[in-house]
């Protein structure tokens, strides 16, 4: 199994593209952990909340009918310097052929408030058939055109 990482900080709100297109088709990557938290764990109103999905247009951050979203995670600050991680819920019936993207909130901070993120991938190696119906998902059917 090859596993690859992301990871980083952000500024909440804004949406972050992480590019792990290697310009093959038949080759993807499939989330197998997803985590956020807080830059400030002394600030026990900085839950973190964010997504990942195929495309940067998040209409509303944590829905599960957003054929777009395809991961999930939260984390909580409670007392200074404690985090639960939370919870984290990734499809697993998913593989990333070309981009992927995260956005995410920190707590009822109303400012410009950091947060990190941390992500394990396995590298999928995919026939013709797959590669098709991976690349149609990445077109979120639930979309109109």
């Amino acid at each position: 199994m090859r596993i690859h990482t992301l990871r980083g900080q952000m500024q909440e709100g804004l949406v972050r593209r992480l590019v792990v297109d290697d310009g093959r088709l038949n080759h993807g990557m499939r989330v197998t952990k997803f985590v956020v938290f807080t830059d400030d764990p002394s600030n026990i109103s900085h839950d973190v909340h964010a997504v990942l999905g195929y495309q940067g247009n998040f209409v509303k951050l944590l829905d599960a009918s957003d054929n777009n979203q395809i991961a999930w995670a939260s984390s909580n600050v409670f007392g200074v310097g404690g985090i639960d991680y939370g919870w984290s819920l990734i499809d697993p019936n998913h593989v990333i052929i070309r981009d992927l993207y995260i956005t995410g909130t920190v707590g009822t901070s109303g400012g410009a408030l950091r947060f990190n993120y941390y992500i394990e991938m396995e590298a999928v190696d995919l026939s013709d058939d797959q590669t098709i119906l991976q690349l149609i998902k990445e077109r979120n059917q639930g979309e109109l055109r």
